[in-house]
């Protein structure tokens, strides 16, 4: 059986973390860590992660849409439900006129 065909790699679709930071508008850090984690797909090799811009592009539009966005909505639907109690001297304060 062949093997699958792979493109070439070239200079423009191969980055480094920096590359995937400033096109992701995403702290260096925050690249490194998702790499580590398997969020975003990259290729260790010695010390350097380095990524296939096809892969991290993919990865990107494959991701769920909005996922923060939804768990904000649902923790603000929770206001005043399962919390503690409140002491005697403090406040709440109103989220979107909910107190």
């Amino acid at each position: 059986m062949a093997a699958p065909f792979l493109p070439t790699l070239t200079r423009d679709s191969v980055l480094d973390g920096r590359d995937v930071a400033e096109l992701l508008h995403l702290p260096l850090s925050t690249v490194l860590e998702y790499a580590r984690r398997g969020v975003l797909p990259g290729h260790k090799l010695g010390r350097r992660w380095v990524f296939i811009r096809d892969e991290v592009d993919a990865a990107v539009r494959a991701a769920p849409v909005r996922a923060q966005a939804a768990r904000v909505r649902d923790s603000r639907l929770d206001v005043g439900r399962n919390h503690a109690p409140l002491r005697e001297g403090q406040m709440t304060l109103p989220i979107n006129g909910v107190a």
